[in-house]
């Protein structure tokens, strides 16, 4: 019986090296080709962002019974809503493609509450209950975040962020072995823009 099972032991070795040969010389090689950009998948960024603003300026207020100033810091993203993105040409040939974007929209405007300042704040009147310093610069706050996302909704800002998602959406797919043109939708006909809020010089 150990006789049997020492000479079965070759045997299957012999039996695993058969089997790996055999299997290896019938494996073809796996080969992997991109299918280009689709819907599909730009959907599933959501929003490219590919700018980020930062925005500095002094607000002046008055009301409540109070007058006062404040050195206002924010910033605010721009970015490219992909779920809007429509493809107008594809060549699986060439491996070339024109994708249509939405232009660029602001994202997340906000006042950095950590660098904005209090310059000064006065009283304006002598009645003491007509007085709301917090109230003021509660609204100030308020016109500070507007006047973030207005200022960074100029249109050399939209210009960069529409450069850098060209340059962004053509290298991603360059790796992958396309060519990708992108071609912006027109904008939206132009109205009269707010009032600014009032601005120290």
């Amino acid at each position: 019986m150990k006789m049997l099972f020492l000479l079965s032991i070759p045997f299957a070795l012999v039996v695993v090296w058969l089997t790996t040969t055999l299997s290896g010389g019938a494996q073809k090689l796996t080969t992997v080709t991109s299918q280009g950009p689709t819907v599909e998948r730009l959907e599933r960024l959501a929003h490219l962002v590919t700018t980020r603003v930062y925005v500095a300026d002094v607000l002046v207020g008055e009301g409540e019974g109070c007058r006062g100033a404040w050195l206002i810091k924010g910033d605010a993203l721009l970015g490219v809503d992909m779920r809007r993105v429509q493809i107008a040409d594809k060549d699986d040939v060439a491996k070339q493609a024109m994708i249509c974007l939405p232009l660029p929209t602001i994202l997340q405007p906000r006042v950095d509450h950590t660098k904005t300042r209090t310059w000064e704040v006065r009283r304006t009147t002598w009645v003491p209950w007509n007085a709301d310093a917090d109230k003021l610069r509660d609204e100030v706050m308020r016109r500070a975040q507007e006047l973030v996302g207005n200022s960074a909704a100029a249109a050399e800002n939209i210009e960069q962020a529409k450069a850098s998602a060209e340059t962004t959406l053509r290298a991603f797919y360059q790796e992958l072995g396309w060519q990708v043109n992108v071609r912006w939708e027109a904008p939206p006909a132009t109205s009269n823009p707010p009032s600014p809020p009032t601005t120290h010089p």
